[in-house]
């Protein structure tokens, strides 16, 4: 397994949810999931980054391209650290 490396955005160290799937070792999709799940508790700009595609297109195909997002990738949701943390809280319980 090679080792996975944060997306840098907005001066912040980011996962893309298909990282944070492999460094769960969960199948595709699960930190999807979980984040719609804890999406209210979440707040944008602080524990995550939504991408639209029409605005950030290069990026988006760079990360494919690179393997850090899924190929299916339409718009980038990525995860700071913090938010990454209270999303585990969240679904630990």
């Amino acid at each position: 397994m090679s080792e996975i490396v944060p997306i840098r955005y907005a001066d912040t160290d980011t996962l893309s949810l298909r990282q944070i799937d492999e460094l769960s070792g969960f199948i595709k999709g699960s930190s999807f999931r979980i984040f719609k799940a804890c999406e209210a508790q979440l707040q944008e700009g602080a524990d995550y980054y939504y991408l639209p595609a029409d605005q950030h297109q290069a990026l988006i195909e760079s990360l494919k391209a690179s393997g850090q997002i899924y190929g299916s990738t339409v718009n980038l949701l990525l995860m700071t650290r913090n938010g990454y943390e209270r999303m585990q809280k969240l679904v630990s319980g």
